[in-house]
């Protein structure tokens, strides 16, 4: 049985692309350098002792699936930089721990990340530990792909005597035997002056990719010396927290990350990775914190059943209590003196808990996710073991005034993840909790949200995240007094006869007022509290607990002015009439798909692809401007891993196979596999005939052929696309076009989706909410987004982020269109800016994205707007929006 490819999310996709472009623009730069600026405009900090290494960061938040993105990176790296179908990998990681579940996903076939190696190498993928490796023969490293999966502290020595990766292994003889010169020359040498059969210049010879796990561990002076002997081909950081440009300084042995690509946390929040925002709430005794907590945590349990009624979604709510470390000076809430306080103050069941610290082991062999587990409060101080992830851990409860975000970063980021990764009907289930004793409110908000830029997050973004619930903040403000509730005591109810027993259970929290007459409890009240009640009162005191203990929960865990005042936003869309009802009009509507590529002519191959030899002709060794030798860097990494490559005996057939299972997806998107098959053979004959190249010489081009493959297909595809797009849009194209409410989009704070957050200090009151996604601090766009934000008739506006899931988009011949603004008038009305500065308001794309843009304006009846702004003639808007309908 083949297991399906797990689908990549849409944030995962663009980072994926933007790795493989910046390996591209490598290749075709031959330079990391120029390649990273390029794409970035941002400098390139070169790694010491490395020089010309590509050297890259994605920073993706917890929760963000790092692993996954690594997997699918080697694919992209083997294919888009070394070219090659056997790459050497080694994937290090910050603690045994991670090591052991690293290697235990990458070698399980059922595992998404194992079958991410598997959709680009099959079953030619070897995962070893170290032990392994050291065993390992040269077939295992020539047959496919080999991941070597190891802490780099197993590397990293200042010396290397008894290091059993750089030591002498009569194991590893056959790597060693018949190698040309060239590659012996690389190779670190024993005292006779042959290379050292090692682990170490096994790896050195194959030019291993480096894939390194939460890499801001690893950037010492000391660890890049240890990759550097190791002679990586490139490397790869994943990481939620990279080091700043602003933290970069050599002198004391510090280097800046070279983010390549940053997720934000409103990324992973639209594609329900993760619970967010986090609601807070505060109290002064940790008593009435855990009260609140556990309280929360049963009406998240009902909420679930609800959920499963309705989903069939299984989910067993978990709560986290972070305790205070142990003391010699004074007492301290220490884990064991926590559960003490839950056993014997809140008459919770110990099979219901697990301490899980450095010493206490609790949850090993517990899987959370089982029906039949019963632990539902986990109690840590500092961490949980490196690598725990349960998506059931919806509570953060800390007895501990915290002040120091690094107290509650690991522990906050063991609540953020979704399960499954699916968004809940219940809101209540998409958020997570944070309960916190303090006696500063504010400055509990404070450490969570620094807690959340220690996950990855940017601090704008946490900013907005953590919110504070109305009722406790105004009881801190106050002096301090826990939350009350009480309910009147029925008339038929003698409650002398069980007060003290009551009170006495409760630890206090429950008590009567005789004088009135009143049953009262501070803070909220667990389903503990309410079985224990009900088995200390008589029967026909039932609905007076009931009551009660639904009052003390009814101060609903939601933030401080949400849902107040807030404006429906949900634009019209363009769609097309079908005989299968109005259909949102998309490439469908005027491309024939699948499109038949054979058609087309294969001799335009030839303006991509050049022959092996006259690149090698081409100097490989340039001197700049100031005199110094420029390294080739990709051209030298080629030529080495040629020197490995023994290749097989090649049919026409092979190869076109083989070039059509090379193929990206966005290259052959809507091309069947016979299509693309005919149209390589073609291609091939033209190479073969123009450049004089026997077949087995084509083939050790192949990579070269992939390349020049896909910018042919494009360019076929970008005349096919043009001219059936804008015929589609003349009348006699026969389609009907319709701009409907029927098709309307929603904008929905919970899914609005973004790379980076607006840092500017301009406020913008209007905005549809609490984040501006991916608008500069300065700049004409801003100075368009102000004129918005000024105009009397805007009620609200929103800026429309491009290739969100849940961004507004309109068709165009290649891609989606997506403008930059778009707001909602006090009349109804809705209007949408697209800005475009005046040195490109002449290009094809512009005119399609008027022209796209003029028509769902005038389709609409009068209730939508267009307007294209060149440069910053905002006066347009105003014309615009005079309009009557």
């Amino acid at each position: 049985m083949t297991l399906p490819i797990i689908s990549l999310k849409n944030y995962q996709i663009q980072t994926l692309a933007s790795l493989r472009r910046f390996l591209e623009k490598a290749v075709e730069l031959n330079d990391a350098d120029t390649a990273f600026y390029a794409l970035t405009k941002r400098p390139f900090f070169q790694p010491p002792g490395l020089p010309g290494l590509p050297y890259v960061c994605l920073r993706v938040p917890t929760g963000g699936g790092k692993t996954l993105l690594a997997a699918h990176s080697v694919a992209i790296a083997a294919d888009s930089f070394l070219r090659c179908d056997n790459p050497a990998v080694l994937w290090l990681v910050p603690s045994d721990t991670i090591r052991e579940q690293t290697l235990a996903t990458l070698s399980d076939r059922a595992h998404p990340n194992r079958r991410a190696l598997a959709d680009r190498f099959g079953e030619h993928v070897r995962v070893m530990g170290i032990q392994d490796a050291l065993y390992a023969k040269r077939a295992d490293y020539d047959g496919g792909a080999v991941i070597v999966v190891a802490t780099i502290q197993a590397f990293r020595v200042e010396k290397t005597e008894g290091r059993k990766v750089y030591d002498a292994n009569g194991e590893l003889m056959d790597h060693f035997s018949g190698i040309p010169n060239e590659l012996r020359a690389i190779l670190e040498a024993g005292p006779s002056g042959d290379p050292v059969p090692s682990l170490a210049n096994v790896l050195r010879m194959r030019r291993p990719i480096v894939i390194v796990d939460e890499a801001h561990n690893a950037r010492t002076d000391l660890s890049f010396d240890t990759l550097a002997r190791l002679s990586p081909s490139l490397i790869v950081e994943f990481t939620a927290t990279p080091v700043t440009p602003e933290e970069h300084n050599p002198e004391r042995g510090v280097y800046a990350s070279n983010v390549l690509h940053h997720v934000s946390a409103a990324e992973l929040k639209a594609e329900e990775m993760i619970k967010l925002p986090v609601i807070l709430r505060g109290r002064i005794d940790p008593r009435d914190t855990i009260s609140d907590a556990m309280a929360w945590l049963d009406e998240l349990s009902e909420t679930a059943r609800a959920e499963e009624n309705v989903t069939g979604e299984f989910l067993r709510p978990v709560m986290l209590l972070q305790a205070e470390p142990r003391s010699k000076n004074k007492p301290t809430l220490h884990a064991d003196e926590v559960k003490k306080l839950l056993v014997d103050d809140f008459r919770v069941p110990e099979e219901h808990i697990v301490i899980a610290t450095g010493d206490t082991k609790g949850l090993d062999g517990v899987d959370l996710f089982k029906r039949d587990c019963k632990v539902r409060f986990i109690i840590t101080q500092q961490a949980l073991k490196e690598g725990w992830d349960c998506s059931f851990a919806y509570i953060l409860c800390s007895v501990a005034e915290q002040n120091s975000a690094r107290a509650v970063e690991q522990l906050l980021g063991r609540v953020l993840r979704l399960p499954h990764a699916t968004r809940k009907t219940h809101e209540d289930l998409n958020r997570a909790y944070a309960f916190a004793t303090t006696t500063s409110f504010q400055s509990a908000a404070s450490t969570l949200r620094d807690g959340l830029v220690n996950n990855g997050f940017e601090r704008v973004e946490a900013q907005a995240l953590v919110r504070a619930i109305a009722e406790p903040l105004r009881h801190m403000e106050e002096g301090g007094a826990a939350y009350i509730c009480e309910e009147q005591i029925p008339p038929h109810v003698d409650f002398e006869v069980f007060r003290v027993n009551v009170e006495t259970i409760t630890g206090g929290r429950v008590q009567f007022d005789i004088e009135k007459r009143v049953i009262r409890a501070r803070g909220g009240l667990s389903d503990y509290d309410k079985t224990a009640l009900l088995l200390a009162m008589p029967d026909n005191a039932a609905s007076m607990v009931e009551a009660l203990v639904h009052k003390s929960r009814g101060a609903r865990l939601k933030s401080i002015g949400e849902e107040q005042g807030a404006v429906r936003f949900a634009v019209p869309r363009l769609g097309v009439k079908t005989p299968q009802g109005l259909q949102l009009f998309d490439r469908g509507h005027f491309l024939d798909i699948p499109w038949r590529l054979e058609n087309d002519d294969p001799a335009l191959i030839m303006d991509f692809f050049v022959p092996p030899k006259q690149a090698r002709d081409e100097a490989r060794v340039d001197v700049d401007a100031s005199g110094n030798v420029k390294l080739e860097f990709v051209t030298d990494l080629h030529d080495q891993l040629v020197l490995n490559l023994q290749e097989r005996g090649w049919t026409k057939s092979a190869l076109v196979n083989w070039l059509d299972r090379r193929l990206p997806f966005s290259a052959r998107r809507d091309i069947t596999r016979i299509s693309s098959t005919l149209f390589i053979g073609k291609a091939l004959d033209v190479i073969s005939a123009q450049s004089g190249m026997s077949l087995q010489a084509v083939a050790r081009a192949k990579f070269r052929i992939v390349e020049a493959l896909v910018k042919v297909i494009a360019k076929h595809r970008d005349h096919r696309q043009s001219e059936a797009f804008q015929h589609a849009l003349f009348p006699q194209s026969g389609l009907n076009f319709e701009t409907s409410a029927d098709l309307e989009l929603v904008f929905d704070e919970s899914r609005y989706s973004y790379r980076e957050p607006y840092k500017g200090r301009t406020d913008f009151k209007k905005h549809l909410f609490r984040v501006i996604g991916d608008l500069e601090a300065t700049g004409e766009e801003h100075d368009c987004a102000v004129y918005l934000e000024r105009l009397p008739e805007v009620r609200a506006w929103l800026r429309n982020t491009s290739q969100q899931p849940k961004s507004f988009w309109l068709q165009t011949a290649t891609d989606k269109f997506y403008p930059d603004f778009v707001a909602l008038l006090n009349d109804g009305r809705y209007l949408v800016i697209e800005y475009k500065g005046s040195y490109i308001v002449t290009a094809d794309d512009a005119k399609e994205k008027r022209l796209v843009g003029e028509l769902w304006a005038e389709r609409s009846g009068g209730s939508c707007l267009f307007v294209m702004v060149e440069g910053k003639e905002f006066s347009r808007v105003d014309a615009a929006i005079r309009q009557r309908r």
